[in-house]
């Protein structure tokens, strides 16, 4: 039988560990969604760099964890632009609006 090994992800922080360091601390958004922008960056690199792997041979980098880390970089990147399209909406709303 097979082992399976760990998956290596980019050191990434999730949006429910910031708000649980920061108890009682507002963070700013733009530090919020810089920190997002910086995870799917991190994703990307982390998914290319294994493609980079697999197209040179190195047998540490299996094809299953090649599959995972794009698709992992693949919905982080859907995930900024649905959340930057919200952004843009609610921008567009509050300009709408008469005063």
């Amino acid at each position: 039988m097979t082992t399976v090994s760990a998956i290596n992800l980019p050191e990434s922080t999730p949006l429910s560990s910031i708000s649980a360091r920061h108890e009682g601390a507002e963070q700013p958004f733009s530090s919020v969604f810089s920190s997002m922008l910086n995870g799917i960056s991190q994703y990307q690199e982390h998914a290319a760099q294994q493609v980079r792997e697999v197209e040179l041979g190195h047998s540490e980098v299996g094809i299953n964890d090649l599959m995972v880390s794009i698709q992992k970089a693949t919905v982080s990147l859907q995930l900024g632009v649905q959340v930057r399209n919200k952004m843009i909406a609610a921008y567009n709303e509050v300009m709408n609006m008469s005063v």
